[in-house]
């Protein structure tokens, strides 16, 4: 582990209860408690996060409802729910006890009445699964098996069990409404929770925004290609965020790292 990254874990400990307005990221100009978004340029930021930010900061979202499937600290979250305006909804769904009391601390910050946050994981079928985490980067979490195993051999690695639902069974079962919008970043069961909410892509047709994720180059090319397949097979037009490229079966490994984008 290089100084800089050990210099932010330890950092992260100290200010963990400390509470101030971002100065960057995607919650820029919005409270957060923990952190070191009060920092500008402390932590490097990469050309692929601004590209990020920058697509999702020109999507029209107003006065719409939008899902956070792996919600992490809730960075994510505070940024739609200021996207949609209080006329929008946003519903946040984050399994990690841990991570989803921080996402709700951060929404209570910013006064968002709009937002729902839900403390259960997303997947194909209702079960029960292995999560592990980085104790200092619970944002790095996975129930992906290969992702898992890499995780638990760090240093401070904690693991824990998290309840698992299909998104369209989780629709109906707390009558939540239909997305118009959902941002997918869930360390490696992509897939999944793709597999799990495929009467809402059929049905409802929501804008997707996914990042994909493997334990190695391996498993993120299968990922890949897995997700593509199945997003045209449901009808989807799927777009590059990072390369601007239009993405079928024949080029689907090209966008094995970054975010799909799928109308």
């Amino acid at each position: 582990m290089n100084i800089k990254k050990i210099a932010a874990i330890n950092l992260n400990r100290v200010v963990k209860n400390y509470v101030y307005v971002s100065k960057h990221g995607p919650a820029k100009g919005l409270k957060r408690k923990g952190g070191l978004a009060f920092l500008p340029g402390f932590v490097p930021r990469s050309t692929g996060m601004e590209r990020e930010e920058a697509f999702l900061e020109k999507l029209n979202l107003t006065g719409q409802t939008v899902y956070d499937i792996g919600g992490d600290q809730g960075i994510y979250t505070l940024f739609f729910a200021r996207k949609v305006g209080g006329q929008g909804r946003v519903i946040t769904f984050e399994p990690n006890p841990t991570s989803y009391k921080q996402i709700i601390t951060n929404v209570e910050l910013n006064k968002f009445h709009h937002v729902e946050v839900r403390n259960i994981g997303l997947g194909e079928q209702k079960s029960k699964l292995t999560f592990a985490f980085p104790g200092f980067d619970p944002g790095r979490g996975s129930a992906d098996e290969k992702i898992r195993e890499q995780i638990l051999q760090e240093k401070g690695a904690r693991v824990m069990e998290i309840k698992i639902n299909p998104l369209d069974d989780e629709i109906a079962e707390a009558k939540l409404p239909q997305p118009a919008f959902a941002k997918i970043d869930v360390e490696g069961l992509e897939m999944s929770v793709l597999l799990g909410m495929k009467q809402t892509l059929l049905n409802h047709r929501p804008q997707l925004f996914i990042e994909i994720h493997g334990a190695d180059v391996e498993s993120k090319t299968q990922n890949i290609r897995q997700v593509v397949s199945y997003l045209l097979e449901c009808g989807y037009g799927i777009h590059h965020v990072e390369s601007s490229a239009n993405i079928t079966n024949s080029n689907a490994p090209d966008a094995k790292e970054g975010h799909l984008y799928c109308t």
